[in-house]
């Protein structure tokens, strides 16, 4: 399977960084990432495990649900990750929640500790330009788009919003874990009264992806 994780990795990364160029950044990316395959049904770590804590997770294929648990165990859906999303953990060693990962689709992942990461850019600035310019501009559309979909108070109009934001996913998800999106107090009662498709197509917010990392971001 390393094969395949490499063959991932040299896809990602091989279109945002100069293969001559910055080989040396490429090659400490490379040692500083851990790869995981995780099949349908799996979650990324253990239960309550703090492994996510200070680490950086990166989709490379494959669409994956993160979700945080407290002392309650009862499991609050946050956010959905496809091919190409970032999540940034922070250290919740200091709190009661955890977080964790649980494959949609059998996914591929890379995980990079934030610190090993923060090294690195200080060696290689062209790393501090792929987190600001990639990493943390997928991680900030990933929470933008939650924080607008649960800020909308109609079902009908999140439901519409969520089309929009996830076009390719409406119709890939499980039903409970898309009811816990649109209606995340209907997904508490075990048996929501939803009629999901019941709405019209006309989008609410025209909204706008962010431009791809370039080259004259990493220059």
């Amino acid at each position: 399977m390393e094969l395949g994780y490499t063959k991932y990795f040299l896809k990602v990364f091989l279109s945002l960084l100069d293969r001559k160029k910055d080989r040396a950044a490429i090659r400490f990316l490379y040692r500083h990432t851990a790869f995981r395959n995780i099949y349908e049904g799996e979650t990324l770590f253990g239960p309550n495990s703090p492994a996510a804590n200070g680490k950086l997770v990166y989709v490379a294929k494959g669409l994956v649900n993160g979700y945080i648990t407290d002392e309650s165990e009862k499991p609050s859906n946050i956010w959905l990750g496809r091919s190409g999303s970032t999540y940034i953990c922070d250290d919740c060693s200091y709190t009661d929640h955890s977080f964790n990962i649980q494959a949609i689709e059998h996914s591929t992942l890379f995980i990079i500790d934030k610190c090993e990461f923060e090294e690195g850019c200080a060696w290689y600035p062209v790393l501090d330009s792929l987190f600001h310019f990639y990493f943390l501009r997928n991680a900030i559309t990933d929470v933008n788009n939650r924080n607008i979909l649960f800020r909308i108070q109609n079902i009908e109009n999140r439901t519409n919003l969520f089309r929009r934001i996830y076009p390719d996913l409406y119709d890939r998800i499980p039903a409970d874990l898309l009811i816990s999106y649109l209606d995340p107090d209907a997904a508490m009662d075990p048996e929501p009264n939803l009629q999901l498709d019941d709405t019209n197509e006309k989008s609410i917010l025209n909204y706008q992806w962010p431009k791809k990392l370039t080259g004259t971001y990493l220059n």
